[in-house]
C-alpha cells in the first residue's frame, strides 16, 4: 500500500475528478527519459478513459506555445512548477518534481512532491508522479509500472538504491515485478555492452571494442559470451575487475553505485528497465519522443527503431565525451567544456562529473546555435557541502538575460548568444560564494 500524506492524497483525487469530468486534454512534455516515460504514463491512462488528447514534446515550459491551447485543460509533465506567467485554462495539472523558488498560483492543481514534503531529486521524479495519479484514477494502470520505472532510472533516483516515495512503489509492488541484483552494462555481448558502456564509464574500454575485447580475454572470458549467458563467477570477475578500473580513474561515489543495481526483468516486454530507460532515452534525444508510447500501445516495430537509436546514442555520445574531456577548461569553482550537439550536452556533463575529471567542483556543458544551451552536473558529496546548481545556474543565466533552474545536483538553462563569457564568470562567482570561495 502507498501511503502519502493527507494533503498529497488529496491533490491526487483532485486532479483525477478534472480528468474524470473533460473530454479533451493538452499534454507537453519534456523531451528525456523522465519526460517521455511520464508522457506515456499519462497518454496511456486517457486512452484507457477514452479520453481525446493531443500530446506534445518540449525543451522547456515554451509559453507562447502552451497559451495556444489554452482553450482545453492542460497537463504539464517535466517542465517545472512555475509558469512564467499566468496561464488562464479550464484546468491545469502540473505533474513535476524539479525545484520551486517562487510563489505558485493556487489555481493550478500542482502535484510537484516538493510542495508536500518529499524530496523531488531522489524519491520522486515526473514519472513516479504521473504513475501515482494513474493509480488514484484506476488502481488496476499498475501495469504502468516499467513506464515508472524507466523514467526512476533515467533520472538516475535509482543510484544507491529506490528511497522515497519510488522505495514505497517498488516495495507495494514487488510481488509483481520482482528485481535482483545484477551487473548494469546493456548489449548484445559481454564485448559490446563495455565497450558501449557509458554510466558506468570505464576509461580506456568505453568506446574502444579492441580494449574491451583484450580487457575480458586477461579475464579468461570470450568477449563474444552473449550478457544473458554469463556465468555467476564471470560477473564476479568483471565486477571486481571494473571497480578496480574506476578506482584507478578516481571516479565519484555515485560512479560506483552505478555498475550492480537493481535489475528489472520484464519477459513479456523482452527487456530490463534499464534498457526501456536507454530506449526512451535515446528516442527523445533524436527527436522521436513518440516511439515509446507507439510501442507501448502496440507497434513492436518502434521497439527496433528504439534499439537501433539507443547503440548509435551511445556511439556518438562516447565520441563527444573524448572530445568534450580533451577541450575541457577550467575556472577555480567549475570545469567547463562545449558540445556538438545539444541532446547530449547533459550526458557528457555527467561522465565528465562522475568518472573523468576532480570531482571538487561542478561540470558545465554548453552548446552554442541561435541561443546557448546550459547543463550543468555535481555530486552528492558537494551537495552536502552546500552546492545547489539550480540556484546558480538559474542566477547567473537570469543576469545575463537567460533562464535556468532544475535540481541542486543537475540543472541547466539557456542564455543568450556570444554571452557565455560573462555567464561562466557569473556562475562561478555564484559557486564560489556557495562553496566559501568568493
Amino acid at each position: 500500500m502507498i501511503s502519502l500524506n493527507e494533503g498529497y492524497t488529496s491533490k491526487f483525487e483532485e486532479a483525477s475528478k478534472l480528468i474524470e469530468k473533460n473530454d479533451f486534454f493538452r499534454v507537453f512534455s519534456h523531451y528525456d527519459a523522465d519526460g517521455v516515460s511520464s508522457a506515456l504514463i499519462l497518454a496511456e491512462t486517457l486512452r484507457r478513459l477514452n479520453k481525446g488528447f493531443h500530446l506534445s514534446f518540449l525543451r522547456s515550459m515554451e509559453m507562447d506555445v502552451i497559451r495556444e491551447s489554452s482553450s482545453y485543460p492542460i497537463i504539464l509533465s517535466d517542465l517545472g512548477t512555475e509558469l512564467s506567467w499566468e496561464l488562464k485554462s479550464s484546468g491545469i495539472v502540473i505533474v513535476d518534481h524539479h525545484m520551486i523558488s517562487g510563489p505558485l498560483d493556487n489555481e493550478y492543481i500542482n502535484l510537484n512532491p516538493r510542495k508536500f514534503g518529499y524530496d523531488g531529486t531522489k524519491e520522486a521524479c515526473s514519472s513516479t508522479v504521473a504513475f501515482l495519479l494513474s493509480l488514484t484514477i484506476n488502481s488496476s494502470n499498475y501495469d504502468l509500472f516499467p513506464a515508472f520505472l524507466a523514467g526512476v532510472i533515467g533520472d538516475k533516483q535509482n543510484i544507491g538504491g529506490f528511497n522515497g516515495i519510488n522505495g514505497m512503489i517498488i516495495e507495494d509492488l514487488k510481488g509483481k515485478y520482482p528485481f535482483t541484483k545484477d551487473l548494469n552494462i546493456i548489449g548484445k555481448s559481454v564485448s559490446e555492452a563495455i565497450y558501449l558502456s557509458i554510466e558506468p564509464y570505464f576509461d580506456g574500454l568505453s568506446g574502444d571494442m579492441e580494449a574491451s575485447r583484450f580487457f575480458l580475454q586477461n579475464l579468461t572470458i570470450d568477449p563474444d559470451t552473449l550478457l544473458t549467458n554469463l556465468r555467476t563467477d564471470e560477473k564476479e570477475k568483471i565486477v571486481d575487475s571494473l571497480t578496480m578500473k574506476l578506482v584507478k580513474q578516481n571516479a565519484a561515489k555515485e560512479g560506483y553505485e552505478t555498475l550492480v543495481s537493481d535489475i528489472f526483468t520484464f519477459k513479456d516486454l523482452g527487456l530490463t528497465g534499464n534498457q526501456i530507460s536507454e530506449y526512451f532515452d535515446a528516442a527523445g534525444r533524436n527527436g522521436r519522443m513518440g516511439l515509446p508510447t507507439s510501442w507501448y500501445m502496440g507497434n513492436e516495430d518502434a521497439k527496433d527503431e528504439m534499439d537501433g537509436l539507443s547503440t548509435k546514442l551511445r556511439k556518438e555520445a562516447l565520441e563527444q565525451i573524448k572530445k568534450s574531456f580533451e577541450s575541457r577548461k577550467e575556472m577555480k569553482n567549475l570545469h567547463f567544456t562545449y558540445v556538438e550537439n545539444p541532446y547530449l550536452a547533459g550526458i557528457t556533463a555527467s561522465i565528465l562529473m562522475l568518472y573523468l575529471v576532480r570531482s571538487d567542483k561542478p561540470v558545465i556543458a554548453l552548446y552554442k546555435n541561435k541561443g546557448t544551451k546550459v547543463s550543468g552536473r555535481a555530486t552528492r558529496e558537494l551537495v552536502s557541502k552546500g552546492l545547489d546548481l539550480s540556484r546558480a545556474i538559474g542566477d547567473a543565466a537570469l543576469g545575463v538575460g537567460g533562464h535556468g533552474g532544475g535540481h541542486n545536483i543537475a540543472a541547466g538553462g539557456e542564455i543568450p548568444f556570444d554571452r557565455e563569457d560573462e555567464f561562466l564568470q557569473r556562475l562561478n562567482e555564484g559557486l564560489g560564494e556557495q562553496f566559501g570561495n568568493p
